[in-house]
């Protein structure tokens, strides 16, 4: 059951770090020049004229908690510590997001904002086209979905989903474009992943992985709903 899970996510890190983030670096923005102007100074507001070095190591490392691998991982720690619902929908999550991003990053080749403005703040130099921003599509797809399982906590998840897509322009890593449609794509992964969550769960069942939390469930759930830490 463990190697399933691990089979899944080496995959899907896989497609994000050699497929969408690979040695390829596009180097002309596709955006009309209008799009492109108005996306590179609202990105130089935000990385140039917020810069405080400071402020940078604390989103240099907000920035990490959408990548595919602290997903992946924190997907697993839930599973192995039995909340093991909330975990496979997780991992769905990741997986329509991908599904989703993979297309538009091979179709719309866009360059990194550091390529394009040398003067842009970096930290960190990631490879492969700027649109979308995938993390900040894991990261509002595990939101939706979070806050759908525990909607007490449904503020804290969507700032912190705000926090990490904001942290892809302070870094220099993604243009204000990339992360509205990042945002998009991710509510779009996160309601799929809710909208067929039974399907998920019954083909999940079906590769014999246990579906079923080994957790109390709180007193606001729905009967076979449990919580996500």
């Amino acid at each position: 059951m463990g190697l399933v899970l691990v089979a899944l996510g080496a995959a899907v890190e896989f497609v994000d770090e050699v497929l969408l983030q690979g040695a390829f670096q596009p180097r002309v923005d596709p955006f009309p020049l209008s799009i492109s102007d108005w996306d590179a100074q609202v990105f130089l507001a935000i990385n140039e004229g917020l810069a405080n070095l400071y402020l940078g190591w604390f989103f240099n490392i907000v920035t990490r908690l959408g990548s595919t691998l602290f997903m992946f991982v924190l997907s697993i720690l839930l599973y192995m510590g039995g909340r093991r619902r909330e975990s496979i929908l997780m991992l769905a999550s990741i997986v329509f997001g991908t599904l989703i991003v993979l297309p538009l990053k091979l179709a719309v080749p866009r360059p990194r904002p550091y390529v394009s403005i040398p003067s842009a703040v970096v930290f960190g130099r990631e490879a492969g086209s700027s649109f979308p921003s995938g993390h900040t599509v894991r990261i509002f797809a595990f939101a939706l979905v979070a806050s759908k399982l525990r909607p007490r906590l449904s503020l804290p998840f969507y700032s912190l989903a705000c926090l990490v897509a904001f942290s892809r322009i302070y870094t220099g890593q993604h243009y204000p474009l990339d992360i509205l449609a990042g945002i998009v794509i991710g509510l779009l992964a996160g309601y799929l992943t809710v909208q067929y969550e039974d399907g998920i769960l019954k083909a999940a069942s079906e590769l014999r992985l246990p579906v079923q939390s080994r957790v109390p469930e709180p007193s606001s759930a729905r009967p076979n709903e449990s919580s996500i830490a």
